[in-house]
């Protein structure tokens, strides 16, 4: 027995070993950061991960896509920033979050105008003691329109699923018209307002109600909280929906939402 070639061997397969050890373990600080609202998207690795806030993560040209890419968001203090590449439409997509210590890619898109620019907060959503990063891009706005979506991460790029405001609020409300009443039903409870009194009349072929026109999202004292609106006809603002959302079971779930009517 050649122990000598042997202790060779050997030495070879600790090195190989050890160098899948480290890959391994640096595997695991990557990550998806993925949405349940786009679960395929495709995230970006990282080359660089560090607590340091005076240094940011970079990505790899291969990563970047071919597009030009453009500071969306920046905020020192918080050490992140945004970037996103301007397509044709003035919309920002293939989205990246940077952090002290992660990043990747944002799915959804952003608008060009700095009035609606995205905005990223902190806060403790789920109550462990640790602040969540929360991300708020703007796809939309007009005359009576604003459309905005939130993401959710902890402090390590894993993500917080957050229900839909259009799907939670859809769960909660409902409308229909009875004689010469528009009725408001909100987890049980009926509200109703006279049709002579709205500013527009409700469509005979489609629900009475229109809701989510605006959508927008605020934090506060470590809540999430939004806004839904409620409309008859194009323009015809009634009132809006209140809501909360509360960490419940590895999501941030709508609590009951409260109707506030326009006087």
């Amino acid at each position: 027995m050649n122990i000598k070639k042997n202790m060779k061997k050997w030495l070879f397969l600790a090195l190989i070993l050890s160098a899948v050890c480290v890959e391994t373990i640096s595997a695991t600080r990557l990550h998806s950061c993925q949405t349940l609202a786009n679960a395929s998207a495709t995230p970006i690795r990282v080359n660089a991960v560090t607590v340091d806030n005076s240094a940011i993560p970079t990505v790899s040209a291969a990563d970047e896509g071919t597009g030009n890419r453009e500071t969306v968001f920046a905020d020192g203090a918080l050490g992140m920033m945004i970037e996103g590449e301007l397509n044709a439409d003035g919309l920002y997509n293939n989205l990246t979050l940077r952090t002290p210590v992660f990043q990747c890619s944002l799915p959804g898109e952003q608008v060009h105008n700095p009035t609606y620019a995205p905005w990223v907060a902190e806060a403790d959503l789920n109550g462990d003691g640790e602040k969540e990063i929360i991300v708020n891009l703007t796809s939309g706005y007009g005359t009576g329109m604003e459309l905005n979506t939130v993401q959710v991460f902890s402090q390590n790029g894993e993500n917080i699923p957050v229900e839909s405001l259009q799907t939670g609020m859809a769960r909660q409300f409902s409308s229909s018209v009875n004689g010469d009443q528009l009725q408001l039903k909100l987890n049980g409870v009926t509200h109703s307002l006279p049709l002579k009194g709205l500013p527009e009349q409700p469509a005979s072929n489609k629900p009475p109600v229109f809701g989510g026109a605006v959508q927008q999202f605020k934090v506060d004292n470590n809540k999430l909280t939004a806004i839904y609106s409620l409309q008859v006809g194009m323009n015809g603002f009634i009132g809006e929906l209140d809501a909360t959302y509360q960490y419940d079971n590895g999501v941030l779930r709508l609590v009951p939402a409260k109707l506030n009517l326009e006087q």
